[in-house]
Parts: structure tokens; sequence; C-alpha cells
């Protein structure tokens, strides 16, 4: 059955037929990915990934929130759709096969699925509803193990280094061997556990839903993209480098508590913190706020007159230039 492309969407999602096929492709679905999605839930109770309770309610809220790009008609079935389900079936059994990369693979081969399902059933406008939707699922599947061991032990490293820099500073003599700190007396090791790896999905996860929503333009959204990383190893270093003087300030106990217990929930509410300040420094050099101009535009106005850059103009009767004159006014 497949019907005009005048047919209301309520109308359309009503017949027996696209009801059917739903449900075949939902029991077929859950049916495929039973066991990656139990073995992805004993990951999400793992501090690296506890991120991916909450991916699905987010994925929900972008599609609400994209909402405006619901299809009002749509035509079904689009063919096209069976060409996703089908590559998503391909990159499940040759993972499945070759076990190389295998859960983070048929977690992409899941997203693929879906989106061979929306478009069957809902056509292309339905996929560009639903795409990032759909996209930000991928969050919540394990990386590969290779990734993560080598992504890991890097930020352990840069942790340890950053984190001893930062306590010679404040003046805390401290020297490093590997990813051991020695602070005065104490010994403080950079565990595997608390390299920042946690942090820096959870904040790319963060990360991208924000640049998804915000009204910005494009460099905004990039750059908030791009601050993940920055930030989530900023954030790991200041947990580290606090631990450190607590060590030696209210002793070992005090320190083991706040490191491997509280320490953990500070991270998140830190990286926000620098989040907000980069959104504000962003407001203050690009935004037009009250019909002023950007720090941008004020640059590209004042290039014929540099000097206004840096000084005010002189009156006219000192031997000053007159100012330039807004677009879209004069005397004429």
């Amino acid at each position: 059955m497949s019907s005009t492309p005048s047919t209301p969407a309520a109308q359309v999602i009503r017949t027996p037929a696209w009801g059917g096929t739903l449900l075949v492709i939902v029991a077929a679905l859950t049916f495929l990915y039973a066991k990656l999605f139990a073995y992805c839930f004993t990951q999400w109770l793992k501090p690296d990934y506890s991120h991916g309770f909450l991916v699905p309610l987010f994925s929900v809220y972008l599609a609400y929130h994209f909402k405006h790009r619901m299809p009002e008609r749509i035509r079904w079935p689009n063919p096209w759709g069976l060409a996703f389900l089908a590559g998503g079936l391909a990159v499940f059994f040759t993972a499945d096969k070759f076990n190389i990369a295998k859960e983070w693979l048929q977690g992409f081969a899941f997203v693929l699925n879906l989106c061979g399902a929306t478009l069957l059933l809902g056509g292309w406008k339905a996929l560009k509803w639903l795409a990032p939707s759909l996209a930000f699922l991928l969050f919540m599947f394990p990386l590969p193990y290779s990734v993560e061991h080598a992504l890991g032990s890097k930020l352990q490293l840069i942790a340890a280094a950053a984190s001893e820099f930062c306590l010679q500073l404040i003046g805390y003599p401290t020297y490093r061997e590997g990813v051991i700190l020695f602070v005065k007396d104490h010994a403080l090791e950079v565990e595997k556990a608390c390299s920042g790896l946690s942090m820096l999905l959870t904040f790319a996860a963060i990360s991208t839903g924000m640049a998804l929503v915000v009204e910005r333009q494009w460099a905004d959204r990039a750059l908030i993209l791009v601050s993940a990383v920055p930030v989530a190893v900023l954030s790991n270093v200041i947990r580290i480098t606090l631990t450190g003087v607590l060590y030696n300030e209210g002793g070992k106990e005090l320190g083991d508590k706040v490191f491997h217990d509280f320490a953990g929930w500070m991270m998140m509410p830190i990286a926000l913190v620098i989040l907000w300040v980069e959104l504000k420094v962003l407001d203050w050099v690009w935004v037009d706020e009250g019909g002023r101009a950007s720090g941008q535009e004020l640059i590209k106005e004042s290039a014929g007159l540099p000097q206004h850059l840096i000084m005010n103009a002189l009156p006219q009767d000192k031997g000053g230039f007159a100012p330039p004159t807004p677009k879209g006014t004069g005397n004429g």
C-alpha cells in the first residue's frame, strides 16, 4: 500500500499496514539487539559510561525540540529505507563474525537500522526530523577496547603531568614518577578510573547536545564541540590538584574520600561552570545585544578608521573626523 503525497501523516499511521510494519520492525530489532543492550547495561553501571542511562532521554528531548520539522504529510513505504535496514544488518553480522570493535559497530548498526525504519515508514522529511535524535544515540555504546585503552592511558599521563605543574605552582613540593605524584609526604596515584575518560565521554555528549539545541551561529557550535576535550582535561586536573592539597592539609583519610567519592561528582559542575564562562565570552565577542554591534562587527565597521578602535574620535572643530554615517540613514 502506498499513500499519496497529500495524505496527512495522522491518517497514514492509523492504517493497519503501517502499524503492522512498525510492530514487525520493533520486534525484529528487539530480538536482534537484546544481547547488545544487556551488555551495554552492565557498562552503564561503570563510571566511564554512566551517562548511557540519560542518552535515550535526551534523544527523546531532541525529537521534541525539533518537532517543527515533523512532517504533516508522509508517503510510504520509501524503498530507500530497506537499503538502510540492509546496510545496518550487514554491519551487525560483520562485527559479530570478525569481533572487531564489536559492541560499538553493532551500536552503529542499530542506529543505521533505526534510520532505515524511519525512512521506510516516514520518508526523508521524517528522517530529517529525527536525525539528531538518532545520531545522539551513538553515545550509549562503549568505545572499542583498543580506543578506550589508548585514550585512557594518554589522559592519565596528561592529568598527572598537569597536576604536578599546578601543585608546584601553588607551593607544594611535588615530583612525578609515571602516574604517581609525590606531594610532600604523600603518594597520590592517578589511577585509570581517575584518568578523566568518563568526564571526557560525558562532556562530549553534553557538548554535542548543547551544540544541537542552542540558537547560535555555526562558529559558536563548533567551539562548544571542540571545547569538550580541553574542558574535560582541565576539570580533571583541578580535581586532582585539590585532592593533593587535601592529602597534605587534611590527611590521607580525607584525601582518599574526596578523591574517590566527592571529587568524582565535582567534575561535572566544574566542567559546566567552565562551559558557562566560555558561552559568556562568546556572547561578549560575537553576539549583538540591545542593538550594539558585536566585537567582530565593530572591527569591520572601523576598518577604514582604525584609530577608533583604541581612542575616541576628536570633535570636528578640533581636527577630528566626522563619524561614519550608519547604513540605511542619511538626509536624502
